[in-house]
């Protein structure tokens, strides 16, 4: 995924808050002081190993037991040293990686799910995928490898600056003819691991450059084959009422091939660079030896000079070889460091879209007033295709109101507009005093214990366990009533009647002011479709009620009817239909169909409904 915005930069304006966010930088500091220190006192212990080499090898060469023995001693001292250190920049480096992503995490989880952008988010399914997996994964790999870059990092400038004077003593000069030229190098051991390191590191980079674009496809294959799986079980009742394992397993076996496809590209990238790898690895311990070999044939150094300049030359060649080392990881930390600056991004171009200066709706704050009224509503898709055109329209509590409309007419969107996850249109919504709730079609059930569910998102003050039980049987879910305190997927194991009937239960323990529902009982017959509105107007007759919906017998349980119908700058509202005409509809209705049934004088009901017609429809 190739961005403008994927950069170390801009992961670092992304992430790096949380060494100056209040609550958190203190602690950050700290922690990065401490690595500091602790990788200034490991290179101070591998240099203190670096002089030990010599004097042991020269010892040894000398057959110099006491001072031998001296020496193992010390070593015991370094080993227990360097034991103590590494532990504890283990724990320093991993509390630094926890907090740092669990910051990153809370502030990216934080302007997800903010004002419906989780949603709204959606909505642009084609620029972000996978959200879900950006902030569980990829901040995980980016924060966790950029510590262990930044420690080895400073270890490898520390080792190479110490080192490398180490070594440039260690050389002293080399002789060299060229041309009938003869002239003295000096330190020629130190340009000799620079020359060996940057010549490797050079081809690590053109072999594995890919590498970085192979694994952000990959890691993008990976999440949408978790999104498959995920899906299936979540919807796992359907796919397997409408026999659907053979296309979901076609489905899985594509997003699998895809991601086949991607690692076989990331191997052969990794198979290419690995053969460089290999071979400077096989290499490591041999050239520092040969480099060094002609000032020890030359006897200008003892043995013990010898392994102190082999041991330096790997130091300083280990240092600079940096990027061959961590190649691999780096294009991994890449690919998940640009998945996470899309996606912050990809909010920010959100958030500029829905609080910017073009055309928006305008939702405001609720007054003292007790009517819901919408001005000028225009609704619109993202792209700006208009759903609903400019309507005007007035609740006054506590009306019930039923709005109709044929699928994609966009009555479900006033809703959303109304909840303000739907910004796009123009107009204004001025919201009215008292709390609204909002009833999807699909309740939501978090993970939890009933209580939970039921109580969700906000503990109302007074609400004891005789009260939720009290509610169930209203709505005619008695068995639940003693499983208050069960933890499950209520989701799953609730049929798709249950669940709506604990979304009415839940209406009734908060008792909002306002109520939009969205094909709320769909899921429920008849009989319970009746029961379940006659107990919100019972139990709540102050409450305005505003349902979407299509369901027959819903317009008796409303006191006002709006149908929205096609047109082409998108759907308009018909003439309201007021309770008192629908009434008379209902009741003519009701004699017509009985007087099929039980026909008694001939001419009479067809003389009867052409009355009712002209004289009280209006018609």
């Amino acid at each position: 995924m190739d961005t403008p915005h994927s950069s170390v930069r801009a992961f670092a304006v992304v992430a790096c808050g949380y060494w100056t966010a209040p609550g958190y930088r203190f602690v950050a500091w700290l922690l990065t002081a401490g690595m500091v220190v602790l990788g200034v006192a490991n290179v101070g212990i591998a240099l203190w190993l670096n002089i030990w080499n010599r004097d042991f090898f020269n010892a040894l060469e000398k057959r110099d037991l006491a001072r031998l023995f001296e020496l193992l001693w010390i070593l015991a001292v370094i080993v227990v040293s360097a034991g103590v250190a590494v532990a504890t920049q283990l724990h320093v480096k991993r509390r630094l990686q926890i907090n740092w992503r669990s910051w990153l995490s809370g502030i990216t989880v934080q302007r997800w799910l903010h004002s419906g952008r989780q949603y709204q988010l959606g909505m642009l399914a084609e620029e972000v995928d996978n959200p879900d997996g950006r902030i569980a994964e990829d901040i995980r790999v980016a924060t966790e490898f950029a510590v262990e870059f930044a420690q080895s990092l400073l270890q490898c400038v520390l080792q190479l600056f110490t080192f490398l004077s180490v070594l440039w003593v260690l050389s002293g000069t080399l002789p060299i003819k060229f041309a009938g030229v003869e002239f003295q190098l000096p330190g020629y051991m130190v340009w000799a691991a620079v020359a060996y390191a940057l010549v490797g590191s050079l081809l690590t980079y053109a072999l594995g450059r890919g590498l970085i674009h192979a694994g952000n496809v990959r890691q993008g294959r990976e999440a949408d084959f978790r999104s498959g799986l995920t899906r299936a079980r979540e919807h796992a009742e359907g796919i397997a009422l409408m026999r659907g394992e053979d296309d979901e397993r076609e489905r899985l076996r594509g997003s699998l091939f895809d991601l086949r496809t991607a690692w076989h590209v990331q191997t052969r990238g990794q198979g290419n660079l690995s053969l460089l790898t290999s071979s400077l690895a096989y290499l490591a311990p041999i050239v520092p030896l040969i480099v060094a070999l002609p000032r020890y044939l030359a006897g200008e150094i003892q043995l013990g000079g010898l392994m102190q300049t082999a041991q330096a030359f790997s130091s300083v060649q280990w240092a600079l070889s940096w990027l061959i080392d961590n190649f691999p990881k780096v294009a991994d930390w890449r690919a998940s460091t640009d998945r996470v600056v899309h996606l912050h991004m990809a909010l920010l171009d959100l958030e500029e879209s829905v609080e910017g200066d073009g055309e928006r709706i305008t939702l405001h704050e609720p007054t003292e007033s007790d009517s819901l009224i919408m001005r000028k509503l225009g609704l619109a898709r993202p792209d700006g295709e208009m759903l609903v055109a400019e309507a005007e329209i007035e609740i006054r509590r506590p009306e019930r109101v039923l709005i109709r409309g044929q699928s994609g007419s966009g009555k479900s969107t006033i809703m959303r507009a109304v909840a303000g996850v739907w910004p796009w249109g123009r107009g204004a919504i001025h919201l009215p005093k008292g709390a609204i709730t909002f009833m999807p079609q699909k309740p939501y059930f978090p993970v939890g214990t009933l209580r939970d569910a039921m109580l969700y998102p906000k503990v109302p003050e007074g609400i004891t366990d005789e009260v939720l039980k009290d509610m169930l049987h209203k709505v005619g879910l008695d068995h639940l009533r003693d499983r208050l305190d069960e933890t499950e997927r209520w989701d799953h194991i609730l049929s798709g009647g249950e669940q709506q009937r604990v979304a009415f239960a839940r209406v009734l323990v908060h008792k909002p002011e306002w109520i939009f529902m969205d094909e709320a009982t769909s899921a429920l017959d008849e009989t319970g479709q009746e029961n379940v509105m006659k107990l919100l107007i019972e139990e709540l007759p102050e409450t305005s009620i505003v349902s979407i919906g299509h369901r027959p017998g819903l317009e008796v349980f409303h006191t006002r009817e709006l149908t929205l119908v096609p047109g082409e700058k998108g759907a308009r509202l018909k003439p309201e239909v007021e309770a008192s005409r629908r009434a008379l509809k209902d009741v003519y209705r009701v004699m017509s169909e009985a007087s099929r049934r039980h026909p008694r004088e001939p001419g009479f009901w067809s003389s009867f409904r052409t009355n009712l017609r002209s004289n009280l429809l209006g018609r």
